[in-house]
């Protein structure tokens, strides 16, 4: 029909709501202060730029003083390094925007988080580090995307991910309720968000790994009983034990399914299952002949079809494979 889309990548561009409109919604339904993660730091900083543009004012005057004075005294106890400081970030700060990422330096990103534990900041455009270890939770949290570069090229965010950026929503004694809001984006739709959350979380892994050095350094300080006991209550060693425990039993049903193929076979002597195998690979070298084949049929007919078109008029009464009625455009 007219007005459509003929690229979806572009109609989806043109549902994702610009930041001031965000933040607009987000502040007419009373649930700022939020967390944006954008997973670039330039996309933290323009997004933060983008936020500034907004009429409406985010904070009052009252909390305008109070981020003044704070900046303030941090530029009285940090005015040997204020020269390496980005200006613009304290001008964004008194409308009550920052950014957060690893390309600040970490005095700017402690002022930050200062302003935002005081209440003072109403967003704060974050990549996904901020998510893990530092006290700064909101009302609400924005993930802008459902995937993210990584070593592996693009790839889906990872449930645990999710849940550790999600659980920065919601302030412990303020607010009843935390709220998570997941945007469309240019890659992914709604079917995207609602398979993510229903993924069950990621197993946790233990990353520990006993070096030379740290094991010399262990058996200096203790006897080799004390140390072989701290290292089974790692929990390395738990989940070694819980996968050994696993192997174990999969093992068994393994030996258990061999006796049984071996029950069943033992009827039937060695050139008879050799003759079956034989039987079934010929059988499924013809099954695919047989679907190459029907792909070139069916490639073979959709070319007639479109040679043929080109002789008929427009209007003409149509039928389609499906046996739908239709009308040659």
């Amino acid at each position: 029909g007219g007005g459509g889309w003929a690229d979806p990548r572009a109609q989806a561009r043109s549902e994702i709501a610009p930041v001031p409109s965000l933040l607009r919604e987000l502040s007419h339904k009373a649930m700022l202060p939020a967390i944006v993660f954008i997973f670039s730091r330039a996309g933290c900083d323009a997004a933060a730029e983008q936020a500034a543009a907004l009429r409406t004012p985010l904070v009052g005057d009252d909390e305008v003083g109070r981020i003044e004075s704070i900046v303030a005294d941090f530029k009285r106890a940090n005015g040997a390094l204020l020269d390496s400081l980005d200006v613009r970030r304290f001008e964004l700060l008194q409308l009550g925007i920052a950014s957060h990422h690893a390309g600040m330096l970490p005095l700017e990103k402690a002022l930050a988080e200062q302003l935002f534990q005081a209440n003072l900041l109403k967003v704060v455009f974050a990549t996904e580090t901020l998510a893990a270890g530092i006290n700064m939770p909101a009302r609400t949290t924005v993930v802008t995307t459902l995937s993210k570069r990584g070593d592996r090229g693009v790839e889906p965010l990872a449930a645990s991910a999710l849940l550790q950026m999600a659980g920065r929503a919601g302030r412990r004694g303020i607010d009843e309720r935390g709220n998570v809001l997941l945007c469309r984006s240019a890659w992914e739709s709604a079917p995207d968000a609602a398979r993510l959350l229903a993924r069950p979380a990621d197993p946790i892994e233990s990353n520990f790994c006993l070096g030379y050095g740290s094991a010399l350094k262990l058996r200096r300080r203790r006897p080799l009983s004390e140390c072989e006991s701290l290292i089974a209550r790692s929990f390395g060693a738990y989940t070694a034990r819980a996968k050994a425990e696993t192997a174990v039993a999969q093992l068994g049903g393994v030996e258990e399914e061999r006796r049984r193929l071996r029950a069943l076979l033992a009827r039937f002597d060695r050139s008879s299952v050799a003759s079956y195998a034989k039987l079934q690979g010929r059988l499924e070298a013809e099954q695919r002949s047989l679907s190459f084949l029907r792909a070139q049929e069916a490639e073979a007919e959709a070319e007639m079809v479109e040679t043929l078109l080109g002789f008929v008029n427009r209007g003409t009464p149509a039928r389609t494979s499906d046996g739908a009625a239709a009308i040659v455009a």
